[in-house]
């Protein structure tokens, strides 16, 4: 139980760290069923949906990466991005989790793939 609780606190110290990029609003680490295990809103961002559409958002994400139809003739996903009206939604495919991103419009969505990638693939 000590290991598994280690394993959050170092995936909530890779969200903060993820958190200081510039444009990042949101950082969420969901394990396999759905749940948000580490990860929240950049401090001083007002959330743009309430909780019960964040829980909507969260399924959402998941539901994307269960889709693994094409897999053998196209490849893995590596990363699935939404632009909408107001952020932009990036969704990463780990080992063990599923990452979700919200970003500003204006933010460097590459930077912050590979940023990502690179600290939560450790």
């Amino acid at each position: 139980m000590i290991q598994k609780h280690d394993e959050n606190e170092i995936l909530e110290q890779k969200c903060k760290l993820l958190l200081n990029e510039n444009g990042v609003r949101f950082v969420g680490i969901l394990s396999n069923m759905g749940r948000q295990i580490a990860g929240g809103y950049k401090e001083g961002v007002v959330p743009l949906v309430d909780y019960e559409d964040h829980k909507m958002c969260l399924e959402h994400a998941l539901g994307i990466l269960l889709t693994k139809d094409l897999d053998e003739s196209l490849g893995p996903i590596d990363y699935l991005i939404a632009k909408r009206e107001k952020v932009i939604m990036i969704t990463l495919p780990m080992q063990k989790y599923a990452v979700l991103i919200s970003a500003e419009l204006d933010a460097n969505i590459e930077k912050i793939i590979t940023n990502a990638t690179k600290l939560l693939s450790n």
